[in-house]
């Protein structure tokens, strides 16, 4: 059984790096573009447009994380000598909890305004409405890399990916994997689509319904969870 904070002997995707990828992808405001481009004219080519800018610029900002790792002594060959990384466990685990309690607050404003509280039309950002209603395939590429940030679920996802894998080559085909698992809201529904484009609007409409609902609460937990998880591995290594 492997210990808390101890070196993998594999290179293979993990579960728990399957787990922080799915965590990544639990993004409300990317299901909601989703469901406004499959009532667009043509879907197929703006969710593309969209997963190509976005997986681009997620999968950049891997290699750019496990670059700055190995910069400070935190890859495969030193980071097991190093006091750093245990710290660089707890700094995420401390954003993953302060992002919890934004977010519950958040949830709890959003609980007490009734205007809040409505459907959404569109995405439910000014901003982001505006570049959808363009319908442009270079919009959709800037705007999926621009809402394509790392989240605290990929930062701990790039360290145990820079302590646990010794070549670079296999860095980069688990970074493909993980970056596939974090779009899995776009091509997902991109497939469904061109099997059946009616289903599709359907089921993305009330999944997103569903998320409205529920999400905040469920992203509370998530984050909280990861929080602790983080800083007891991180504390555990020193």
């Amino acid at each position: 059984m492997r210990q808390v904070g101890a070196p993998s002997t594999g290179t293979e995707m993990t579960p728990q790096l399957f787990l922080f990828a799915l965590g990544s992808a639990a993004y409300p405001l990317l299901l909601a573009i989703v469901l406004v481009l499959l009532t667009a004219k043509n879907p197929p080519k703006l969710l593309c447009g969209y997963l190509i800018g976005g997986y681009a610029m997620s999968y950049a900002y891997g290699v750019l994380m496990l670059l700055l790792l190995d910069a400070v002594g935190q890859g495969h060959q030193r980071s097991h000598s190093s006091t750093f990384g245990p710290w660089v466990d707890v700094a995420v685990g401390v954003i993953a909890i302060a992002g919890a309690v934004l977010i519950e607050r958040h949830r709890r404003q959003r609980n007490r305004d009734p205007v809040a509280r409505a459907p959404r039309v569109g995405s439910g950002n000014a901003r982001v409405d505006r570049i959808l209603d363009k319908g442009s395939l270079t919009w959709m590429i800037v705007l999926g890399a621009c809402l394509s940030l790392p989240s605290p679920f990929y930062m701990a996802a790039a360290k145990d990916i820079a302590v646990d894998t010794p070549t670079w080559s296999r860095r980069l085909e688990i970074l493909v994997v993980f970056n596939v698992i974090i779009f899995l809201l776009v091509w997902v529904p991109l497939a469904a689509y061109l099997i059946s484009p009616d289903g599709t609007r359907r089921a993305v409409g009330r999944l997103n319904r569903w998320l409205q609902a529920n999400l905040l609460r469920v992203g509370v937990l998530i984050a909280f969870g990861l929080g602790i998880y983080e800083i007891i591995r991180g504390l555990a290594s020193l």
